[in-house]
């Protein structure tokens, strides 16, 4: 019984240190502390908060796929544009374009590695 409660004040400990405020009101069926995180409530002691890790990071998972989709569509559509441009400013416009999708997919990818990271502790 002792490691679930400690589980439970890791897991909440867990919630504030990224964002997740202590609210003032307890909960209306137990009396236990509430948390807020992300526009959600959660009682410390109704609510199993062990699982809003998980959710989180599948949630930050699923973004960053749609992102790199997007982006890795966008820098081929502008190379296709680059290979058949013929004015030389068009040119500069398009290559700049491309190095800020690199730069945005490098980010998304490190942004992968930090999610990643954090979901095999």
């Amino acid at each position: 019984m002792a490691n679930k409660e400690t589980q439970k004040l890791k897991s909440s400990t867990d919630i504030l240190k990224r964002g997740g405020k202590l609210l003032k009101e307890s909960c209306s069926q137990c009396g236990g502390l509430l948390l807020q995180y992300q526009g959600r409530t959660f009682c410390i002691n109704c609510d199993d908060i062990s699982e809003i890790d998980k959710i989180t990071i599948s949630s930050t998972m699923d973004t960053t796929l749609l992102l790199k989709n997007l982006i890795s569509k966008k820098i081929e559509e502008t190379s296709k544009y680059l290979e058949s441009e013929k004015d030389i400013a068009n040119q500069t416009h398009l290559a700049e374009l491309l190095l800020k999708y690199i730069e945005i997919l490098n980010n998304v990818q490190k942004t992968e590695k930090i999610v990643e990271n954090k979901k095999d502790k």
